[in-house]
């Protein structure tokens, strides 16, 4: 233990010499705080106080027998808090230690309050070691504390007890309480921060964030939430995670498989507007040390507006087109009217009616083609997902293809990468519309016959899945690539060039793209690039 011997010599030569003090006198403690100073201090120890009284109750437990009274200051020596045994309290209010007075050196004489602040250690004075006489049959013991991550003092705790009791083992007790009580301070301090951080960061998120227990008990739900779904915070946590229709299953599925869900499209109810939203949702599992499972974090962004812009923004689109489609629609609905026109003046000349009209007849249905694929380009399209079988669809597109492959000395091979199955919400029909348009493009293109390539590939990582149709035809130049989806152009010599185009809006509506990749002499393969969204499955699900 440390010998104080230095520090109280010190004092007590200024006591005598600079202060003027007499060993005979009984000190009094003269200053004092207001009651509204006392009262603001309080408040602002007030934590540190709670802390303080909780460890060192448990200390006077363990020094059982030991009349003990506990003394708390802050950094200038005020008092702040006493407690303990009634005795010792007595003594020390005979004088004048209460509540908002101060420990100084000039008022007090040699003390412990003191002499820890000044030099910013623990120390102990046993009976003469204070200069006052009267303060001879009590030992005292101090310890400085602080909070701050600065480490500049706080205050004092100190142990009052009677002389007969002093022990050094004391000090070291206390030592080891003032570390526990700082630690437990600093660890409440940060834990104040963190939280206020938190509640800053969940509260003015503009997303949904909701906190499950491991059972699905809802802990956090923040103003977002509350926001896009419509329910009241008391409501939710009240009834749960299954309160929330088209959330709850990845939470539960996070909770049970503990599996991360990213990324994932999924429609949630606003329960007050009685409205669909489309969000987009991430769904974490959380965990405590040794990865033992705790709970579920869940966020979700509404994207409902993101989604109603993206179909403005296509409408807009083929809104900005008409004007160009115009021209090119006038110009092949000219031809077939010039040939109508001038057919039905031959008539008049000529008896043979029957040839005209077919001619006739041939050309108005080639006039409702084009008008009926005009107006299926002008309407926005349309999805209806459903959870469909991606590998079943293309088998069966290709069986249906495979008649007209043949008369054509065309064979159409399939690969993929997928085993079995591959679920993904898709609008099955749309999609189908795609997968025969390219492959017939494709047999159109070896007049002489040759094989088309179907291949099917599923990017995990990405989570995304490729659909490749390779044929071994003429193939196109760089231009006609560049200009393949543009209405009306086509490089085929009957083609109307609107097939195509409606096939781009179609995979760009799934949230996919089309690459194309071609060489002249060289065939052609054609990439459809279509999102998981909510990622492969082995078994069908229902929607």
């Amino acid at each position: 233990m440390k010998d104080f011997t230095q520090y109280i010599q010190d004092s007590k030569e200024a006591c005598a010499n600079i202060y003027g003090m007499s060993p005979e006198e009984i000190p009094f403690l003269k200053v004092g705080l207001t009651r509204e100073q006392l009262q603001q201090k309080q408040l602002t120890y007030a934590k540190v106080l709670t802390i303080v009284k909780e460890f060192m109750k448990k200390l006077i437990e363990y020094m059982d027998g030991v009349p003990t009274l506990i003394v708390t200051t802050d950094a200038e020596g005020y008092v702040l808090e006493i407690f303990g045994d009634t005795g010792i309290k007595q003594m020390v209010d005979s004088l004048g230690i209460t509540i908002g007075v101060r420990f100084s050196e000039t008022d007090v004489g040699t003390n412990s309050v003191s002499l820890a602040l000044k030099h910013g250690e623990p120390i102990g004075l046993i009976g003469n070691d204070h200069f006052h006489e009267c303060l001879a049959g009590v030992a005292c013991y101090s310890a400085p504390f602080s909070y701050s991550d600065s480490n500049q003092l706080a205050g004092t705790v100190s142990i009052m007890t009677l002389v007969d009791y002093a022990n050094q083992f004391h000090l070291g007790l206390l030592s080891s309480a003032v570390d526990t009580i700082e630690g437990e301070i600093r660890l409440q301090e940060q834990n104040h921060k963190l939280y206020l951080l938190n509640q800053v960061l969940i509260n003015s998120a503009p997303l949904g964030i909701i906190m499950t227990d491991e059972s699905g008990g809802i802990l956090e739900y923040n103003p977002g939430a509350e926001e896009i779904l419509g329910i009241p915070k008391g409501e939710a946590i009240h009834q749960g995670i299954d309160r929330i229709t088209g959330l709850s299953e990845y939470v539960m599925r996070a909770l049970q498989k503990q599996e991360k869900i990213e990324n994932t499209e999924t429609t949630l109810i606003d329960h007050q507007k009685e409205l669909e939203r489309i969000c987009l949702v991430d769904v974490l599992p959380l965990y405590y040390s040794f990865q033992q499972l705790t709970g579920a974090f869940a966020q979700f962004r509404d994207m409902t507006s993101y989604h109603e812009l993206q179909k403005q923004v296509i409408q807009s689109e083929k809104l900005s087109a008409v004007g160009k489609l115009g021209a090119g629609f006038a110009h092949e609905i000219r031809n077939p009217l010039s040939s109508i026109i001038g057919l039905v003046q031959l008539l008049k000349e000529n008896n043979e009616h029957n040839k005209y009209l077919q001619i006739i007849t041939d050309e108005l249905e080639r006039m409702k083609t084009l008008v009926n694929q005009f107006v299926l380009l002008g309407k926005p399209t349309k999805l209806q997902k459903t959870n469909s079988d991606v590998v079943q669809l293309i088998r069966n597109t290709i069986e249906l293809m495979n008649s007209n492959a043949r008369l054509s000395k065309v064979q159409i091979e399939f690969a993929s990468s997928v085993e079995n199955e591959l679920f993904v919400p898709i609008d099955k029909s749309q999609i189908k519309q795609v997968l025969i348009n390219f492959i017939k493009n494709a047999v159109e293109a070896m007049p002489e016959g040759g094989s088309v390539f179907v291949e099917l590939q599923v990017y995990k990582e990405e989570k995304q899945f490729q659909i490749t149709i390779r044929d071994e035809g003429k193939g196109m130049t760089p231009a006609e690539v560049e200009n393949l989806g543009t209405p009306f152009f086509t490089t085929k010599e009957s083609g109307l060039g609107m097939g195509i185009p409606i096939c781009f809006d179609i995979v760009k509506a799934h949230n996919g793209s089309i690459n194309v990749e071609s060489s002249k002499g060289q065939g052609t393969s054609i990439h459809l690039i279509l999102p998981l969204q909510n990622g492969m499955r082995r078994k069908k699900e229902d929607d």
